[in-house]
């Protein structure tokens, strides 16, 4: 075999390795993408399938397209799967941190109702005022000064009329207390009662009148003095066991607030723990989202780019039909005749490489 036959026959398939080469050169970008093994194993078929000198086959590059294709519809299909968890996932972690929002809201809502209701009941507390003066003030008013009428009788009457007033008044008082700790749900270990305090002393004379003026002005001024210390330990009973409901009432609502208080941060701690579960979760659905993202985005890359594996055949097979015609043209005779043959070899070649990638390999 003669130097122009062997280098003709040499350069037969070269064309091919050349697409070959710039086709895999167009692939190093997808190497690293992850998308699967199913680029390697492509790369493993350019590399080994085409090794041939002699006749480079192609035949499997069709069908390893399809199985790819596959495979790679599968993993997205992985990823979707994956995915999808997520949304039903996540809607019921956020309705959980909803429900349990509300929760906090209710409960924080009865706890100021409920200190509400002891600040409310705390202003019904008006202790009296025990002030010598103001005592001494309300005692000569009731019990009067009568010159003109100096009766035992007028005095009693005026000391009972006292003694109803502030029994009355203070009763009314603690009635009030009673109905307003009922109201709000206030329970008191203290019993709303005032100690007993005897009566005032009534004057008891055979004769209803003073004749003598000195002996009223001290009979009266004794009774009040009596009536004076009758109120101030009543008034005092009253403040003593109002200030004890005071003190009660204080440590309640004292109580309530550091429930209240507890309650949130609980509520909080629970509330930030299922947050951080949800913001894990919706991290994870970002992260497969773009992987799912990246990996169709980079697929359809690969795609497209695989597709023009036969451009590159085409391409290079032209361009070695192009140099065989200008042997053809302007060779010797030898070259020219090897020329036309391997012109004959380049059609047939092209319809044995080139072909089956066009019409996807049904033929």
């Amino acid at each position: 075999m003669n130097s122009t036959l062997i280098d003709f026959h040499k350069k037969r398939f070269e064309w091919a390795f050349k697409a070959k080469e710039e086709f895999l050169n167009h692939f190093d970008p997808y190497k690293n993408e992850g998308l699967s093994d199913s680029i390697e194993d492509l790369l493993h078929i350019l590399q080994t399938d085409l090794e041939n000198p002699n006749e480079p086959c192609f035949d499997r590059l069709n069908k390893f397209y399809q199985e790819a294709d596959e495979e790679m519809k599968m993993k997205l299909k992985n990823y979707e799967k994956q995915i999808e968890p997520y949304e039903l996932l996540i809607t019921k972690q956020s309705s959980i941190i909803d429900h349990k929002k509300e929760e906090v809201r209710i409960q924080e809502d009865g706890f100021a109702i409920e200190i509400d209701d002891y600040d409310r009941f705390l202003k019904q507390i008006e202790l009296k005022n025990t002030e010598s003066e103001h005592i001494r003030v309300l005692v000569d008013d009731t019990i009067e000064y009568t010159p003109h009428d100096r009766k035992a009788s007028i005095i009693n009457e005026d000391v009972s009329r006292l003694q109803i007033a502030v029994e009355r008044d203070l009763g009314t008082s603690i009635l009030i207390l009673k109905q307003e700790a009922h109201f709000f749900k206030i329970e008191l270990a203290t019993p709303l009662d005032l100690p007993f305090v005897p009566p005032i002393p009534a004057i008891e004379q055979k004769i209803d009148a003073f004749w003598f003026k000195n002996t009223y002005e001290k009979a009266l001024f004794k009774t009040r003095s009596q009536a004076h210390d009758w109120v101030t330990e009543m008034y005092q009973n009253y403040n003593r066991l109002l200030t004890s409901i005071l003190y009660e009432v204080t440590a309640q609502r004292e109580q309530a607030v550091k429930e209240a208080e507890a309650s949130k941060l609980e509520y909080r701690q629970k509330i930030n723990t299922l947050e951080n579960h949800l913001v894990t979760y919706q991290k994870e659905e970002a992260q497969l989202k773009a992987r799912y993202q990246k990996a169709c985005q980079v697929w359809n890359q690969f795609q497209k780019h695989a597709s023009q594996w036969q451009g590159y055949l085409i391409k290079h097979w032209l361009e070695y039909k192009e140099e065989l015609q200008q042997d053809f043209l302007y060779g010797d005779a030898e070259g020219r005749f090897l020329a036309a043959h391997y012109l004959q070899l380049l059609r047939q070649d092209g319809e044995k490489i080139i072909k089956p990638l066009i019409s996807g390999g049904d033929e």
